[in-house]
């Protein structure tokens, strides 16, 4: 205290006033101004012009100084349009006066023009113009800012958003309530998973770094007020010229109950002005958020320094209440969002047909068509040519997050049909888990580790409890072919029933029990101990609708077969089929059906086996696998996909009898299933779904989609059915109520979709059916998205 009034009385306004008449011979008025860490002086002369003057506090480099006027003037040379500070020099011709204060320590004064308007933050009905000036005035500023240069500028500043994470990390434990400090690691969090990876490819320039809204001037109060100036160039440094934009809307949002809407709309006109990337556009938003989290910890520290001071609390309030709104938001979403409104072309426009236009893409160049081309060459020389690839013009995917996979550009693209990646492409979680136990063991499971136990308990626990032993594999595939040994182990025979159309994986076993594939292009048909029952089909197939009526004249044929191996005096092995028909059109059984099968099948000494490598881990909503949505228990499951987030692993759980049987003296032994790695991933993957409520999401989510589906349905004949259980759901497109496959527009749609930056692809035997299963991070604004782009290609097939 003693210290600041010290520099009061040293530099009181008659002081000053003789310092400016004499380094300036200028007569003034003084009037002190508030001021961070300078002092600051309005003066006005004998002719009403008004000037401000700075004393630079005695720590504050004169390399830095000289900075802030460089810029000033380089500024005010590029015919900016905007009023910015003048430097006017002494009478000896310097932009800086030196001077020292009674402790003998420098202290730099510095004389600008003043810049006249009213405060950004004075005005009080900003509206959408504003906020558009506002990133107009960004764009420019860092598009001139382009050409400047300067040694200060590569400073270490903790306000510089590249520091970020360590300023966090630094001072997050000051922050004495709980739930705002997990706040802000949360941020933290999206700052690690969502910025860092892209730092590398976000421009870097010398930027303002605090366009605040105490440092930005309209020309008045009133309602058609415009942006005119700019003042306060003490924060500049050399950093990603993406956090300037940040900054600012960090400032523009506070107080705002709609800062999405204002962070778009200064965001599309700063890129107006200074074309943003996918990548800067990708990372605003947990910018944004990130230097909301750097002003509380500061503030917190500050708070601990002067616990007196209630304006340090006023003052952190209104960013804790931004931060609060902006948690509410799905980063990667906004990301998607800020995406298309600055990077596709002719917004809105009506396409004349489908696909909307040559490549097939938004934001392709010449670059990148050739390399694909040279992929695609590469590919065909080294694989083999059964080997496919999605889309016309084949995408070339290179980062994956959350429920979104980005190109070579970083444009993200909507993924609604990988089931594999469940809680969220790279998740954070999921990946630390597997990369620190792969940094400590990865190993067979001949030796004891407790990872195995510990997965194979949490895993067995979503389980009803006679299903109480389980065996890992490396796939689907594997787990199947493993399931038909364990068959022909308790039944001591191969006999199968399989259902029409469905696919078990690729192993020669499992191609032998999948119709899809035995019986698609290049199969050789059934051999004579599969046994195929029609596909309980409620829409296309002869029993319509979900009645037990339908569910039990489904099931009949699977009791014929009975009966004929039976007659034939052969044993019946057992049955299999997907919970949920997945290739075979994303299918959901009538009521009843399983179990009317499954009692036939055990009265027959069968064992029944469910399918769940597509959908189960709490896919369908309410329960964590797809059988018990039809009230049955089975006696073997086969688990793959999901079970590491796209980690290859699978398992088999079944009950104690059959894994008995299992015994015979020959030894089964996986040399990687079970490994520590897998089981640490798996185990990762279960805690991600329960603690981020990823069984609530899919069904809420899903419902909401079929909700919105069905009011579609309504409107455009094409659709035939919509389906589904939770995130699994399938769209049947018809052309005629005969049910003809609308095959051809399918496939138009899918490529309508994918120029609309949204991956999905066809089921069904007729490939006329948009099979849903997106990651369980996909939430209602995808959908909105989703069903906005699904009216528009409709339209235009109907055109």
């Amino acid at each position: 205290m003693q210290e600041l009034k010290t520099k009061v009385v040293e530099y009181s306004p008659s002081t000053v006033k003789a310092l400016v008449e004499e380094h300036f011979h200028m007569t003034v008025e003084v009037k002190s101004l508030p001021g961070y860490v300078d002092l600051n002086f309005l003066l006005t002369d004998t002719q009403g012009k008004r000037f401000i003057l700075k004393i630079a506090n005695a720590d504050e480099s004169l390399a830095e100084l000289d900075m802030q006027n460089a810029v000033m003037n380089y500024l005010n040379g590029q015919e900016l349009a905007y009023q910015l500070p003048e430097v006017i020099k002494n009478l000896a011709g310097n932009e800086i006066t030196a001077l020292k204060d009674g402790h003998g320590r420098p202290r730099p004064m510095r004389l600008l023009s003043y810049v006249p308007g009213v405060f950004y933050c004075d005005h009080k009905a900003l509206t959408g113009h504003h906020y558009s000036q506002l990133g107009t005035l960004l764009g420019k500023l860092d598009l001139s800012l382009q050409g400047f240069s300067h040694s200060a500028a590569s400073r270490h500043f903790d306000w510089d958003l590249k520091h970020a994470k360590s300023v966090i990390e630094s001072k997050v434990g000051l922050i004495t309530d709980q739930s705002q400090r997990q706040q802000v690691l949360k941020i933290l969090s999206g700052f690690e998973q969502q910025v860092i990876p892209f730092m590398d490819e976000l421009p870097q320039g010398v930027i303002h770094n605090d366009v605040n809204d105490y440092n930005l001037l309209l020309t008045s109060a009133s309602l058609d007020a415009e942006v005119i100036g700019l003042i306060d160039f003490g924060d500049m440094v050399h950093s990603h010229q993406i956090n300037e934009l940040a900054i600012a809307c960090a400032y523009a949002i506070l107080g705002s109950d709609s800062p999405l809407t204002i962070i778009q709309a200064i965001t599309l006109a700063y890129h107006q002005q200074r074309p943003l990337n996918g990548a800067e556009l990708w990372v605003l938003l947990p910018l944004i958020a990130a230097r909301l989290a750097v002003s509380v910890c500061n503030s917190s520290e500050a708070i601990l320094t002067e616990p007196d001071n209630e304006y340090l609390l006023v003052t952190a309030e209104p960013a804790w209440a931004a931060i609060i709104s902006l948690l509410k938001l799905d980063a990667k979403s906004v990301g998607f969002e800020l995406q298309r409104l600055c990077l596709t072309p002719n917004k809105g426009a009506q396409a004349s047909c489908l696909p909307v236009n040559e490549s097939g893409e938004s934001g392709a160049d010449n670059a990148s068509s050739e390399r694909r081309r040279d992929i695609l060459s590469q590919r065909a020389k080294r694989l083999f040519k059964t080997l496919s690839v999605s889309y016309e013009q084949p995408l070339i995917i290179e980062r994956g997050q959350g429920q979104f996979l980005l190109d070579e550009n970083n444009i993200a693209y909507l993924d609604m049909v990988n089931n594999v990646c469940h809680v969220g492409h790279c998740h954070p979680a999921v990946v630390a888990a597997g990369q620190a136990q792969m940094a400590k063991l990865n190993t067979n499971t001949r030796y004891l580790n407790d990872n195995i136990l510990d997965y194979s308990q949490t895993l067995l626990d979503t389980f009803p409890e006679s299903l109480s032993v389980v065996m890992f594999v490396n796939s689907g595939s594997e787990a199947n072919e493993l399931a038909m040994r364990l068959m022909r182990c308790k039944t001591q025979s191969d006999e199968l029933v399989v259902v029409d159309g469905a696919y078990h994986g690729n192993t020669n076993k499992a191609i032998e029990i999948s119709p899809y594939k035995f019986n698609g292009p290049g199969g050789e048909g059934a051999a004579e101990h599969i046994h195929i029952v029609p596909v309980p089909d409620p829409y296309r197939g002869p029993h319509k609708g979900m009645s037990v009526e339908s569910g039990l004249a489904y099931a009949e044929p699977v009791q014929q077969v009975i009966s004929k191996l039976q007659r034939e005096g052969k044993q019946l092995g057992g049955y299999i089929c997907e919970s949920l028909q997945g290739v075979g059109g994303n299918l959901i059984m009538p009521s009843g059906y399983l179990d009317a099968v499954y009692q036939a099948v055990r009265a027959a000494g069968g064992v029944c086996i469910a399918d769940e490598v597509q959908v189960g881990f709490g896919r369908v909503g309410t329960h964590w696998w797809a059988f018990e949505t039809q009230g049955v228990v089975p006696d073997i499951v086969t688990l793959g996909k999901p079970i590491g987030n796209g980690h290859p692993m699978a398992a088999v759980v079944t009950t104690k009898e059959i894994a008995a049987a299992f015994v015979t003296g020959m030894e089964y032994f996986n040399t990687f299933g079970g490994n520590p790695v897998s089981c640490a991933i798996g185990k990762a993957v279960l805690d991600t779904i329960k603690a981020d409520n990823l069984m609530l999401n899919a069904q809420d989510t899903g419902d909401y989609m079929q909700q919105c589906l069905v009011k579609l349905q309504q409107e455009f004949d094409i659709i035939g059915d919509v389906r589904g259980l939770g995130l699994f759901i399938g769209v049947e497109l018809v052309k005629d109520e005969n049910l003809t496959p609308a095959t051809q527009e399918a496939q138009a749609l899918i490529e309508w979709f994918k120029s609309r930056n949204i991956l999905l692809s066809l089921d069904g035997p007729f490939s006329n059916v948009l099979k849903i299963k997106p990651p369980m991070v996909f939430n209602k604004d995808n959908v909105d998205y989703f069903i906005s782009q699904f009216v528009l290609g409709l339209s235009h097939l109907n055109a």
